[in-house]
C-alpha cells in the first residue's frame, strides 16, 4: 500500500513538473514576443506617426463617423501577454490626433514587472506602481471646436469636446449601469454660458448631451441665446449622421435628427 502511494506521489509530481515546465516556456515566449514588439514600437514612435500606425497594423476600416469630416478609429494590437490599445482621430483621412495605451499585468512577478517597466519606459511614463500613462499626440487639436466658434482656453471644456472622452450618448449604461465617463465629465462643466459653444464639439455625444441640457433647461436661457442655439441645432439636424446611443444595457445607432427630436420633449 505504501509502495503504491509512493508511486502515485511520484506520478503526480511528474505531471506537475511537466505542466510547470510548459507554463514556464509559454511565459518565456510571451516575454520575448512582448519585449521585441516594444522595441519595434518605440523605434517606430521615434520615427513618425506613419511608422507607428504601420507597426500597430492599423487598418483602414471600421471608423466611426463623427460628422463634419471627422472619424474615430478605436482598436488595438495584442502581442504576447499584453496589448496596445489606440484611438485615432482623422479629419478627411488625415490623422489629427491619437491616444496609445497599454498596461503591465498585476499577476506578473516583480522581476517581470520591472523588466516590462524598463522596456516601456523608453516610450511611456511608468509609475513605481507599474501604472502606464497613455501617450497622446495632437490632443489639443482634438479639443478644438468645429467651424463657427472660437476656441476657448478651458481645459475642462477641451476634454469633453475631445472624442477620446467617449462618443456614446447616454447616462448610465451596461449591465451594472455605471455612469458613462463622458457624461460624468459633461455634468461637471455644463452651464448656460458654455452650452452653445459645446454644440460645436467634434464629439457627437457631447453635442447631443448639450442639446439635451438646453431642452431640459429652456427657462434658464435668454431669448438671444435661444435664437442662436436653435439655429445651431437645426444645422446639426441636417447632418446625416448615425450616433451611438445607450439606453439601459444596449448600445445602438440612431440618426442624429431622430435623437434630437426625441430630446426636444424634455420638460
Amino acid at each position: 500500500m505504501k509502495k503504491r502511494n509512493l508511486i502515485l506521489i511520484f506520478l503526480a509530481f511528474g505531471m506537475w513538473h511537466i505542466a510547470f515546465s510548459q507554463q514556464t516556456e509559454v511565459e518565456k515566449y510571451y516575454v520575448r514576443a512582448d519585449t521585441l514588439f516594444i522595441s519595434q514600437l518605440t523605434e517606430a514612435y521615434n520615427t513618425s506617426t506613419e511608422e507607428l500606425l504601420k507597426t500597430l497594423e492599423v487598418k483602414n476600416d471600421r471608423r466611426e463617423d463623427l460628422g463634419f469630416g471627422y472619424q474615430l478609429k478605436e482598436s488595438g494590437k495584442g502581442v504576447g501577454s499584453t496589448s496596445f490599445n489606440y484611438k485615432i482621430l482623422y479629419y478627411k483621412n488625415e490623422v489629427v490626433a491619437y491616444e496609445l495605451s497599454t498596461y503591465i499585468k498585476a499577476n506578473k512577478s516583480i522581476s517581470l514587472k520591472n523588466l516590462y517597466k524598463e522596456r516601456l519606459s523608453a516610450m511611456f511614463k511608468v509609475s513605481d506602481d507599474y501604472e502606464v500613462e497613455p501617450i497622446y499626440s495632437g490632443i489639443d487639436r482634438a479639443g478644438y471646436p468645429l467651424d463657427g466658434a472660437e476656441k476657448r482656453t478651458d481645459n475642462k471644456l477641451n476634454k469633453i469636446m475631445n472624442p477620446f472622452a467617449g462618443i456614446i450618448f447616454g447616462n448610465r449604461c451596461g449591465i451594472v449601469m455605471n455612469i458613462l465617463n463622458n457624461r460624468e465629465l459633461f455634468n461637471e462643466i455644463i452651464n448656460t454660458d458654455n452650452c452653445e459653444y459645446l454644440l460645436y464639439s467634434i464629439n457627437p455625444a457631447t453635442r447631443l448631451m448639450t442639446v439635451e441640457f438646453y431642452y431640459c433647461n429652456l427657462t434658464e436661457f435668454s431669448e438671444n441665446q435661444k435664437n442662436s442655439i436653435d439655429l445651431r441645432i437645426e444645422e446639426l439636424k441636417k447632418v446625416p449622421l448615425l450616433t451611438r446611443n445607450c439606453y439601459g444595457c444596449n448600445v445602438g445607432s440612431e440618426l442624429t435628427e431622430k435623437t434630437i427630436t426625441e430630446l426636444k420633449n424634455c420638460r
